[in-house]
């Protein structure tokens, strides 16, 4: 039977159907009848123009005049590539008046994209505007014909007559395609009349209306705010880039009195997070399409703007832009879940519910959508094969089609549709219908992969869709640095393996083995300022912005440097002098690096290489072996050392295995030697200043016993230091250049030795960018030449060729020309060449010269900024990998929302039998699903196991929980925290404190303290939380940091500062008494810090401490440290971390002071955002309207986090409101005076905090740092990194001091 929505239900299965639409129509007779009755209202406005309906017509058509006159007609496609703009809505109606169809071409799209939409379409004439010509012309196919707005806006002609028909073409709009190539949708002009006329005749559209066009014109969805004047709407035409700017969208609503909005439900929920959203009560009509929409997103939306309909449409493109409409009625919404219905037919539309053999299926049944009526498409466009499969005969209707959609639905009770997911790999994502295939095949572009897939995951606690990429590496494209221990590494960085090895300065001596040596303080331990200089400008460059490189700048470089001529006996050299070399090889620090400094490249900057000095008869040094430290500057001795008749200093070499093995497995000697040379480049440079020179000595295998080292340690030579004014000795370097095509002036591309110097041609041949280290490779690109060194060895001096490499690349780096470097590929000793060395060794036996070990860097002209610079710019390559390489690349292939939420590269793809992706393998596997989150399953076996597993499965919303998971790495968070601690507090009748998941994170920890405090075993609950284990070794006597929490005493959010500032130390958040049940706050600071005293010396005893305090938490830390040196402590340390409070409503804070009461707006929105962790947005908003007192807040925000316990809200409310007045009076202050040392972080946008503007309270003036975070954003993931290291680099400077 067939049914239509005034229909009566019945159980019988049922075929929706709506009447035929009326004939006779075409697009521009829609707007010649808006010309005719309002021709002087405002049609469309933007970019500082506006044109009436009768100024819109009469662009219109003389621009169609101008498209005719270069071929445009009915059935043809005519390419638009325009911003958005008055220009695009003229230029898509001045089209349509020619009785040609528009093919959007939307400029943010990548070229290769629109390159073939052109093509693909045959379209041969293209509209644009003048700022968009050359980039067009650049891109569109020979012959094709290019006009520009501006040009045919100046002809007089006008089309006059009749114009195109309605089944005649009105725009092709290309969607993804299943076999990687998108595909053209034919709409026709009787399929957008009768969707304009729906609009129209639902409310929806009328003359009442302003459009905001913001959405993408090569989307479908487009189509209708840029057609909408022909049903009498006013179109407001945004800026370009408009929909990724929720902020200026937001201004536009407001500033143009938009009354209709489209938005995807993405786009939507960022509006809703965005300021001043709810104050755009002009809206009477949000549209939202493109992806599900979530009931609780509706129900949000209808809070914030309780006058704007919402409405929710589906519809591919094949059935021009909407075939269903739902208005949400906020009733009907429930509680929330689930998504809402996307509603019936739209007029003409047809829909249907089929099985695999087209017969309808029963009510709350799911099968495939079809769809048919006069909106469908006339199919793809020179796709005949696939039109036929997509546009099938109706089985109800044999003269008519249905499309077939690939989306599953079911008919609900009331007659709405709801979409059920994808039948194929065709998934809507993000508000667009994308082919998986089609990813896959843009990644396979890179020349990199040898195989991908995309799969669609959805996040286990979320249910959000993440779209993820994989990929299988072609090795011969994509070369990778040699695997180590944690192979993946190199594959992506997302673990920030290295950057963490990084910051452990992994080459340092273990502090237990230095424990009670002899220790010498060296003297020049702060830098020179020539010294912070030249280690800057020392750099691994990758970005070359200095300009052209000449012939002439080549042939400098590579010219030999003469050695100094002046000389020095040895025994002249004094201690402050040797001071002053040594503190070359220590480490600089910049506020602007999360890295250390060093005047010389280290493979990895892992800085594995340790010196020594072997010496006797220096002044004020006793003869022994010594470790020159580089954080301490100082000398430590290892062994005893001869006494000469002549002064002597020898300097040895040991590389530390433990210190690269995390990160390189193979050629681990031959890195170790290179940064022995680039060592000795350093000393090579200095020495002669002091008439001194470094010359080699060889392998002294007894060296080892004396520098006392590791057995799996490597000893790499020694070399003496002595007087100058002579030749260098070293073994001869070779050196080839080899020039990059068009870029060098007055050298052509080619390979070349260089001798005499001259440049010889040797090949055309030169080492290409697929054989640079696959994260070096967009580098290549940016470089304008290339270096190999080759080292020729004589017999007995093989130990040196690697060494003499690393000395011959430092020279290069220090060359004073504005040269820049990065080394790019080497030989190995051991069998692994990486394929640069492979390549030069083909390139020199091809020209009839031997290969040998071999150095290879990229190079170009560098800015005296880039010189200058103490950023880590250049250094950004430690944070990616090829898997983030990759996905930033696909940037440039790719519209935004095909991009993947994160790109896995794999070992190998698991392929089926017939040699394709296993998709179904894929993605079921716990790589793709998990990401490795979770650890060994171990079963739960007590009853008391089990029952906990129950618990923590359903809090963090997975099965099998095991005993080995860890509660943060499983997704857990503060708030899941809370409901689990409560919730086994409930159910077996425990008193866990609130923080006893920092204490037994995993699950069978937990398990245990469970069953020790049903036994009465639990001791003593502590209110230090643990937040990063104690990681020190022997030796390391840093003191444990203990952190007070701002507001409210809940220290759960200082966990990533812990992760990141802790720097290996035990790091302890102090929770406020009141906390946990059965406990009351403190009624003054002082009591407060006593009791937190207490808790403190119970873990540290005696000093000295470390004290941070965050926010409120500052002022305790500060009264903590005082009663501390009262009782003849000593306090290290004292860092106030944004102890200001965050701006807040100013002229309120004035009248009402530091009053916590529920009328004053400035307490309630400091009381908000503890829980919130902001200040602005809807739901202060709400809370500031809604909470009139205690329990009133104590519901608003158990609605907003249900997580959170009633009892505990109440508990932490009380203390901000019995800790929220505290402040120091003058005299109190001013009788606080500390001996620690005070540094103040401040964050952006804080009011004053309570010792600014004060002096005295501190024996030393207090260290301010400014910083660029907010109050809130400095302890999230995303700014934490930027106070860890504002913290390290002061620490680092209190050390030096």
């Amino acid at each position: 039977m067939l049914f239509t929505p005034s229909t009566p239900r019945t159980d019988t299965p049922a075929v929706p159907h709506a009447r035929r639409a009326p004939a006779g129509s075409a697009l521009t007779d829609l707007l010649d009848r808006q010309v005719r009755v309002r021709s002087a209202s405002p049609a469309v406005v933007g970019d500082g123009r506006e044109l009436s309906y009768l100024e819109l017509s009469d662009e219109a058509r003389r621009l169609a005049a101008r498209l005719r006159e270069l071929g445009a007609g009915p059935d043809g496609c005519v390419g638009l590539f325009a911003e958005p703009s008055t220009d695009l809505v003229a230029g898509a109606w001045g089209i349509l008046y020619a009785g040609a169809g528009y093919l959007p071409l939307a400029p943010e799209y990548p070229e290769d994209r629109l390159r073939f939409m052109l093509e693909d379409s045959g379209t041969r004439v293209v509209l644009t505007q003048e700022h968009l010509r050359e980039r067009l012309t650049a891109l569109a196919p020979r012959g094709t014909a290019v006009l520009t707005v501006e040009e045919a806006r100046a002809g007089r002609a006008r089309v006059e007559g009749e114009g195109p028909q309605p089944e005649e073409l009105a725009y092709v709009i290309y969607t993804s395609g299943s076999t990687g190539r998108p595909k053209g949708v034919m709409i026709e002009h009787r399929s957008v009349v009768s969707q304009l006329r729906w609009l129209l005749g639902a409310g929806h559209l009328d003359p009442e209306a302003t459009v905001l066009q913001k959405t993408p014109m090569s989307f479908d969805a487009a189509q209708w705010e840029i057609l909408a004047p022909a049903v009498g709407a006013r179109v407001v035409a945004g800026a370009p880039g408009l929909h990724r700017d929720p902020e200026a969208l937001v201004a536009a609503v407001q500033r143009h009195g938009v009354t209709t909005l489209q938005c995807v439900p993405t786009l939507l929920r960022a509006l809703l997070d965005t300021e001043g959203f709810t104050e755009c009560t002009g809206l009477t009509r949000v549209f939202a399409g493109g992806e599900a929409l979530s009931r609780r997103l509706a129900h949000d939306l209808g809070r914030a703007l309780p006058g704007a309909a919402l409405v929710n449409l589906y519809g591919p493109t094949e059935c021009t832009i909407n075939a269903t409409a739902q208005l949400v009625d906020q009733a009907d919404l429930g509680d929330g879940s689930g998504s809402v219905p996307i509603g019936r037919p739209v007029d003409n539309t047809q829909c249907y519910i089929l099985d695999e053999k087209l017969a309808p299926v029963g009510l709350g049944s799911v099968g495939e959508l079809f769809i048919g009526g006069v909106q469908l498409a006339r199919g793809y466009l020179n796709r005949p094969e696939l039109t036929a499969q997509r546009f099938v005969p109706s089985p109800f209707a044999p003269a008519e089609r249905l499309y077939s959609t690939g989306d599953l639905a079911q008919w609900n009770p009331d007659g709405t549709l709801q979409f059920a997911g994808r039948v194929d790999n065709q998934v809507k994502l993000r508000g667009h219908r994308v082919e998986l295939d089609e990813i896959a095949r843009a990644i396979e572009e890179h020349t990199w992969v040898r195989r991908s897939a995309a799969v669609v995951t959805a996040d286990e606690r979320t249910g959000h869709q993440n779209l993820v990429a994989c990929v299988e590496l072609n090795p011969r494209e994509a070369a990778l640095m040699d695997q180590g221990v944690h192979g993946g590494h190199h594959q992506s960085k997302a673990s920030r393996l290295q950057v963490r090895a990084q910051l452990s300065d992994p080459g340092l001596r273990d502090p237990a083995r230095l424990a009670g040596r002899e220790r010498i303080d060296l003297p020049g331990r702060r830098e020179t300022e020539n010294q912070r200089r030249a280690v800057f400008a020392r750099k691994t460059y990758r970005f070359y912005e200095g300009g052209p490189v000449t012939r002439d700048d080549l042939l400098a470089l590579l010219a030999p440097r003469p050695a100094g001529a002046f000389g020095r006996d040895l025994a002249l050299l004094s201690l402050p002098e040797l001071g002053r070399i040594l503190r070359w090889f220590g480490q600089f620090h910049s506020t602007e690096r999360l890295l250390p400094k060093y005047a010389y490249a280290s493979p990895g900057a892992l800085y594995a290489t340790q010196l020594y000095l072997e010496t006797g008869g220096l002044d004020g040094l006793a003869a022994g072996v010594y470790y020159y430290h580089p954080v301490d500057h100082a000398l430590i001795r290892t062994a005893d050392a001869p006494t000469r008749p002549q002064p002597y200093l020898t300097l040895h070499f040991a590389g530390k295995t433990a210190a690269i093995e995390p990160v390189y497995k193979n050629n681990i000697r031959e890195v170790l030697e290179f940064e022995t040379g680039h060592m000795l480049g350093v000393f090579e440079e200095v020495l002669p200043e002091y008439g001194l020179a470094v010359r080699p000595l060889g392998l002294d295998p007894a060296a080892r016993e004396r520098l006392d080292v590791a057995e799996e340690d490597h000893y790499l030579g020694a070399f003496e230091i002595g007087r100058g004014g002579g030749e260098r000795r070293g073994i001869p370097v070779e050196l080839y250049l080899q020039a990059h095509e068009g870029r060098i002036d007055g050298l052509p591309g080619g390979f070349y030795r260089y001798a005499d110097g001259e440049l010889t041609h040797l090949a055309d041949e030169v080492v290409e960018a697929r054989h640079v280290i696959a994260i070096n490779q967009a580098v290549y690109a940016r470089a304008s030449f290339g270096v190999t060194a080759v080292g020729r060895a004589g017999a007995g001096e093989e130990w040196l060729e690697y060494i003499a490499l690393g000395t011959q690349a430092h020279r290069l780096q220090r060359n004073g020309l504005g040269l820049g470097f990065m080394s790019s590929g080497y030989s190995s000793k051991t069998g692994h060449p990486l394929p640069a060395a492979r390549r030069v060794d083909a390139i020199l036996e091809s020209a009839g010269l031997a290969a040998g070990p071999s150095y290879f860097f990229l190079g170009g002209k560098v800015s005296e900024d880039q010189i200058r610079g103490e950023d880590m710019r250049e250094d950004a390559v430690h944070m990616k990998g090829p898997a983030e390489i990759i996905k930033d690349e696909l940037a440039t292939l790719l519209p935004d929302y095909m991009l993947p939420n994160r790109v896995l590269v794999l070992d190998a793809l698991p392929l089926t039998a017939n040699g394709k992706v296993d998709l179904r393998t894929l993605a079921a596997s716990d790589t793709v699903r998990t990401a490795d989150v979770r650890g060994e399953y171990v079963a739960p076996s007590s009853e008391v196991e089990r029952r906990l597993a129950g618990f923590w499965g359903r809090a963090l919303n997975y099965e099998d929980a095991s005993l080995t998971d860890e509660f943060f790495s499983v997704g857990g968070n503060s708030l899941i925290a809370v409901a689990l601690v409560n919730r086994i507090n409930r159910e077996l009748g425990t008193t866990l404190p609130l923080q006893v998941l920092f204490e037994c994170p995993r699950l069978g920890e937990l398990a245990a303290r469970v069953e020790r405090d049903l036994n009465g075993a639990a001791g003593t609950v502590s209110r230090l939380v643990p937040l990063n284990p104690d990681q020190r070794g022997p030796g390391d006597t840093r003191s444990p940091v203990f952190c007070w929490p701002g507001l409210g005493g809940y220290p759960m959010n200082l966990r990533v500062l812990g992760r990141e500032a802790g720097a290996g130390r035990a790091f302890y958040g102090v929770q406020s008494h009141g906390i946990n049940a059965g406990e009351t706050p403190y009624a003054t600071i002082r009591e407060m810090a006593a009791a937190d005293i207490a808790e403190l010396r119970r873990v540290q005893p005696e000093g000295p401490y470390t004290l941070w305090g965050y926010s409120f938490g500052a002022r305790v830390a500060f009264e903590a440290a005082w009663q501390l040196e009262q009782a003849g402590q000593r306090v290290e340390n004292l860092l106030l971390i944004c102890p200001g409070n965050p701006k807040v409503r100013a002229r309120e804070g004035e009248r009402w002071g530091r009053e916590s009461s529920y009328a004053n707006p400035a307490y309630l929105s400091i009381l908000f955002s503890v829980f919130a962790g902001t200040i602005s947005g809807p739901d202060r908003e709400r809370c500031l309207a809604e909470a009139a007192d205690e329990d009133g807040f104590v519901r608003f925000v158990h609605r907003m986090l249900p997580e959170l316990d009633e009892e505990l809200i109440r508990r932490i409310t009380r203390i901000v409101g019995e800790t929220y007045e505290f402040d120091y009076s003058f005299r109190e202050l001013a009788e606080r005076r500390l001996d620690a040392p005070v540094t103040v972080f401040k964050a952006a946008g804080d009011d004053y905090s309570f010792i600014e503007g004060s002096s005295g309270y501190s024996a030393a003036p207090p260290t301010v740092v400014e910083l660029a975070g907010d109050h809130y954003a400095v302890l999230k993931e995303h700014g934490v990194l930027e106070l860890a290291a504002a913290i390290g680099a002061v620490e680092r400077e209190a050390a030096g001091r």
